[in-house]
């Protein structure tokens, strides 16, 4: 697994903070960075034939996580999913 909680990628979209050639299908890689949603390390990663996620589901499972413990009910994950990456891939 690697994880890029760092936020190289974010201002400089062509940025990685990682060489490609460390890239490879028995990765997990998982962006922190969600705008750009596909960061050149998830391309990179993607064509090297890794698992891939974006940062989006990181912001949104800490929403989940602060929507429930704010009002102690289910999060509506589908919907806040949806309109996170509607306003995400908007911008």
């Amino acid at each position: 697994m690697l994880v890029n909680a760092t936020s190289v990628g974010m201002e400089s979209p062509e940025e990685t903070p990682v060489p490609a050639e460390y890239l490879h299908g028995d990765l997990a890689v998982l962006d922190a960075v969600y705008t750009p949603l596909e960061t050149r390390l998830l391309r990179e990663a993607a064509a090297a034939g890794a698992t891939t996620i974006d940062g989006a589901w990181m912001l949104l499972l800490q929403g989940v996580e602060a929507f429930e413990l704010w009002t102690g009910r289910d999060a509506p994950v589908e919907a806040m999913n949806a309109e996170l990456r509607n306003h995400l891939e908007s911008d």
